[in-house]
C-alpha cells in the first residue's frame, strides 16, 4: 500500500521547532517517511538531490499536494511568480487529481503510521507552482473539477498614460523580488552556515582568457587585421626597463681575494685576511684613532643593526611601553678582552636608548689591562651577572661579542631555550658552534672564508678610517657606504 504514495507531492507539520515539510515522496514506512526535492518553510534545502526523512513521532499533519491545471476564472491581472531554480515536482493528471480528492487524508496515516490526522478533505490545502506554495480551494463534492485560485500581484492603482498597468506592474514585481531575495532568507537557513571560499572561486575565473575572448568579438576578422593592438599604457613607475645594479669595483688589493660581495648598490666589496684588517687599524691608532674610539663607532653601529632587529619605529614607541623589549649581552672577560668591550659598549648604548640591557660576563682570572667599559655600563643603572641562572627569560635579542668559536654547556642551553635572535658581533669565519645566528656585524672589511651560512645575513661597518691606511697595507679604497654608516653585504654567486 505504502508503494502508491510514491512519487507524490505531500505537506508534512512536524512538532516544533521542526516547521513544515513539502516534498515527493521517495519512501514510506510505519516509522518514517523519506521525501525528495524538499521544501521546509517555503525554503528549497541547499542540495535538491538531498533526503530528508521525518520520523512518524514528529508528524502533526500531512496532506496530499495535488497540481492543478490552470484556470481561466482568474479576472483580474495575473504575474506568474518568479520560478526558483530548482527541480520542478511532478504535476499529477487530472484523473489522478480527482483520485486523489476521492481518497481521504486519515486514509493514508491509518494505513502508514497507524493513527488518524487532524486533517480531512474539507480542511484547506497548498499546491506547488513552481517551486513556490499557494493555497488551494478544496474539490467540491468529491467532484474532479476543481476551481483554484492564482497568486496575484496587490499593486497600488497607478497607470501610465496609455491607461495600462504593465510598466508599474513589472517595477512593483521587481521591487518586490528584489526586497524577497536580500531579506527573505530565514535565520536558521541551513546555507547561512557555509562559509564562501573566495579564494578557490577566484582561481577558476581566467580573466585574461575573459578578455581576449571579449577583444575578439569586439571587430570583424578584416577590422582586426587592419587596425594595429592598442599599446597598453604603464604608469611612470612602470615604464622602465629593470635590470640588475651594475657591478663597480671601486676597491681593489694587491693579491687575489677568496670572495667578493656585493653592496644593494651594485658595489664590490673584497674580502681581506685577517692580517691585513689588523694591519690597517694598528696604523689607525698610531696616528689618534685609538681603539676606544673604534669601539664607540662599532658599538653604534651594532646598536643601529640592534634597533632594527627589534622593530625599530614600529615598536620602540610609548605606546608600546607594556611591550618594551629585553636584550641580553654575552661577552667574555671585559678587562681582557678588546672585542667584549665592543659588547659591553653596545649594551651602554642600547640602554642609554630606553632599552632593558643584561650583560653576562665571564669571571675575572686576572687583570692584564685596564678599561672602564664596564663601569660605563653599570653607571646606566644596567646589572651584569657572571651566573646563567640569573639571566632573564622573555628576551627579545641576544647580542654575541665573544673570540671563542665554543661556548659552556649551561649558556648554549640557555640561548637555545630563549628562542631570541642572535646578533654577533665580528664572530669567528667558522661562526660560533651550535649558535644559529641570525646576522652579523663586521668592520672595515669582510675577512676571507667567513661562512655565511654560519654567521648569518652579514653587515659592514664604516670605523672612520682614512683612505691612507688602507693604501698603506695594499689596498686601493673608496668607501662603498654612501648616506649609510651600516650597510648589508651579500656573497657574489
Amino acid at each position: 500500500m505504502s508503494d502508491n504514495w510514491v512519487g507524490k507531492s505531500i505537506s508534512i507539520t512536524c512538532l516544533d521547532p521542526g516547521g513544515v515539510f513539502q516534498g515527493t515522496i521517495s519512501t514510506v514506512s510505519p516509522e518514517a517517511i523519506t521525501i525528495i526535492r524538499a521544501f521546509r518553510n517555503g525554503v528549497p534545502v541547499p542540495k535538491p538531490d538531498t533526503e530528508v526523512t521525518i520520523a512518524s513521532a514528529n508528524i502533526v499533519n500531512l496532506e496530499l499536494i495535488p497540481a492543478t491545471p490552470s484556470s481561466n476564472l482568474a479576472t483580474h491581472a495575473i504575474s506568474k511568480p518568479t520560478p526558483i531554480k530548482h527541480p520542478n515536482f511532478p504535476a499529477a493528471s487530472v484523473q489522478e487529481i480527482g483520485s486523489l480528492a476521492r481518497i481521504p487524508i486519515p486514509n493514508i496515516s491509518r494505513h502508514v503510521f497507524g493513527k488518524a490526522s487532524p486533517s480531512s478533505t474539507g480542511g484547506a490545502s497548498s499546491i506547488m507552482n513552481n517551486g513556490k506554495f499557494y493555497p488551494t480551494k478544496q474539490f467540491e463534492n468529491g467532484s474532479g473539477a476543481r476551481n483554484a485560485s492564482k497568486p496575484m500581484d496587490i499593486v497600488a492603482p497607478m497607470k501610465n498614460g496609455n491607461g495600462s498597468y504593465k510598466n508599474e506592474r513589472k517595477k512593483s514585481r521587481r521591487q518586490y523580488n528584489s526586497k524577497n531575495e536580500t531579506f527573505g532568507t530565514p535565520v536558521d537557513d541551513p546555507m547561512m552556515d557555509e562559509d564562501f571560499d573566495f579564494e578557490k572561486n577566484l582561481a577558476l575565473f581566467d580573466k585574461q582568457a575573459i578578455w581576449d575572448e571579449i577583444d575578439a568579438t569586439q571587430k570583424p576578422d578584416l577590422l582586426r587585421q587592419t587596425v594595429p593592438m592598442q599599446r597598453r599604457k604603464y604608469r611612470h613607475d612602470e615604464n622602465v626597463i629593470t635590470s640588475e645594479p651594475a657591478q663597480l669595483r671601486q676597491i681593489e688589493v694587491d693579491y687575489n681575494s677568496s670572495r667578493d660581495y656585493v653592496t644593494a648598490e651594485g658595489l664590490i666589496v673584497p674580502s681581506i685576511p685577517l692580517i691585513v684588517r689588523n694591519r690597517v687599524q694598528t696604523a689607525a691608532e698610531a696616528l689618534g684613532l685609538t681603539w676606544e674610539r673604534q669601539c664607540d663607532i662599532l658599538a653604534r653601529g651594532t646598536t643601529e643593526v640592534a634597533l632594527q632587529l627589534l622593530g625599530g619605529g614600529r615598536r620602540l614607541v610609548p605606546n608600546n611601553s607594556h611591550q618594551w623589549p629585553t636584550i641580553v649581552v654575552i661577552c667574555e672577560e671585559p678587562y681582557n678582552d678588546k672585542r667584549s668591550e665592543i659588547g659591553i659598549c653596545t649594551g651602554r648604548q642600547l640602554a642609554t636608548q630606553g632599552l632593558k640591557v643584561v650583560a653576562h660576563v665571564r669571571e675575572f682570572t686576572h687583570l692584564s689591562r685596564s678599561s672602564r667599559e664596564l663601569d660605563l655600563f653599570n653607571a646606566t643603572g644596567s646589572a651584569y651577572t657572571n651566573n646563567v641562572k640569573d639571566l632573564p627569560t622573555g628576551v627579545d635579542l641576544i647580542i654575541l661579542s665573544v673570540r671563542s668559536a665554543i661556548l659552556t654547556p649551561i649558556l648554549l642551553k640557555w640561548i637555545s631555550e630563549s628562542r631570541a635572535s642572535v646578533l654577533a658581533i665580528d664572530p669567528p669565519v667558522h661562526g660560533i658552534s651550535q649558535v644559529q645566528i641570525k646576522c652579523s656585524i663586521l668592520p672595515i672589511l669582510p675577512l676571507d672564508d667567513i661562512n655565511r651560512h654560519t654567521c648569518g645575513k652579514l653587515y659592514l661597518c664604516n670605523l672612520g678610517i682614512p683612505d691612507k691606511f688602507f693604501r698603506e697595507a695594499g689596498i686601493k679604497y673608496k668607501s662603498p657606504f654612501g648616506h649609510k654608516f651600516v650597510i648589508p653585504i651579500h656573497l657574489v654567486d
